[in-house]
């Protein structure tokens, strides 16, 4: 799976790459948002997952610079309560979404069930 990660953590970012690379995904990792629409037209996602708590950037933005330049399906990340993400996610049209409080080892799994149709992490 072509995976487009937006996050302003670098650290969160290397973590993402490193564990989802080993699980088989194929990365293209931002941490600009002034970088995304490029990036989602050279690297065409089939799933963007983005980060919702980016300094002086509402989430909103974000998802329309990814659907203004990619089919990618879009998936809100954050360390946020589930029910806030889950209002979040609803109030843009995000196709679900994932908590950072979930393992590295099962987010792969996760963005596979979503990007299949189902909503495995709401």
């Amino acid at each position: 799976m072509r995976l487009l990660v937006i996050d302003d953590d670098p650290m969160q970012l290397e973590l993402i790459e490193r564990a989802l690379s080993r699980d088989g995904f194929e990365l293209c990792c931002v941490s600009s948002v002034g970088k995304v629409e490029a990036e989602a037209r050279r690297f065409e996602p089939e799933v963007a997952l983005v980060d919702v708590n980016m300094p002086d950037v509402e989430p909103g933005f974000v998802l329309a610079a990814v659907r203004r330049s990619s089919r990618a399906r879009v998936i809100l990340y954050s360390a946020w309560e589930r029910s806030k993400l889950r209002a979040l996610a609803e109030q843009f049209h995000a196709d679900g979404f994932i908590s950072k409080d979930e393992s590295v080892f099962t987010i792969g799994q996760r963005l596979r069930e979503l990007n299949r149709g189902h909503d495995g992490a709401k």
